[in-house]
C-alpha cells in the first residue's frame, strides 16, 4: 500500500521527466520573434540578387540563394545569372504599389538581418525561385520560424526551372579567395 507521500513523489518525477523530454524536443518549425516592417523604394539598394541594403542595413533574403555578381571574397562570377538576378529583384521593387519585410529579430554571423521581402503582399524570395534565378535554402537552414514564407520558397522550387547555374554555394567554396 502506497503511502500518500510515496505518490506525491512518484508524480513529481514523473511531471519532471514530461518536462525534460518536452524541453528537449527539436523542432524544424520553432517559433523565433520576427518582426514586420514597412519598406519605402527610397529606402533600398539592392546589392545582388539576394542581398539588399535597407536604410543602410545589408539584408540577405531568407530562403534563396543567387548566382553570384562581383566580390572580394571569391574569384569570378556567375554572370549573367548573378545579373538577371539582380535585376528581377529591381523591377519587382520598381514595380510593387506596396513593400514590407519580414525579419527574424537574430542576425547572421556577417551581421547581417534575415528577412523575407513581400511586394504587393506576394513573397519576392519564392518569386526569385519560380523563374529560375535562385535556388532555394530552406531545406538546408530550416524555416526559421517563418513557415509560410519558407514553404511558399519550398513550393516555388518544386515547380521552378531547375537554375541554369552551379549551386552558388558551391561556387564560393571552389572560388574563395584566400
Amino acid at each position: 500500500m502506497r503511502t500518500r507521500k510515496h505518490t506525491q513523489a512518484i508524480q513529481i518525477v514523473t511531471l519532471v521527466l514530461v518536462l525534460a523530454v518536452l524541453g528537449c524536443r527539436h523542432s524544424s518549425s520553432t517559433v523565433l520573434p520576427f518582426r514586420v516592417t514597412p519598406v519605402e523604394k527610397k529606402d533600398i539598394v539592392v546589392e545582388d540578387g539576394d542581398t539588399f541594403l535597407w536604410k543602410g542595413q545589408r539584408v540577405r533574403m531568407l530562403g534563396i540563394d543567387c548566382a553570384e555578381t562581383n566580390s572580394p571574397y571569391h574569384k569570378g562570377n556567375q554572370d549573367p545569372w548573378g545579373t538577371l538576378a539582380e535585376d528581377y529583384l529591381r523591377e519587382q521593387i520598381k514595380y510593387a504599389k506596396q513593400l514590407s519585410m519580414i525579419r527574424i529579430e537574430q542576425s547572421d554571423r556577417y551581421g547581417r538581418w534575415l528577412a523575407y521581402l513581400l511586394a504587393d503582399g506576394e513573397n519576392v524570395n519564392a518569386k526569385i525561385i519560380q523563374v529560375g534565378l535562385a535556388y532555394e535554402t530552406v531545406t538546408h537552414y530550416g524555416k526559421q520560424g517563418l513557415d509560410k514564407y519558407a514553404e511558399e520558397c519550398l513550393e516555388a522550387a518544386k515547380t521552378a526551372p531547375k537554375p541554369e547555374f552551379e549551386n552558388p554555394a558551391e561556387f564560393r567554396k571552389r572560388n574563395r579567395k584566400n
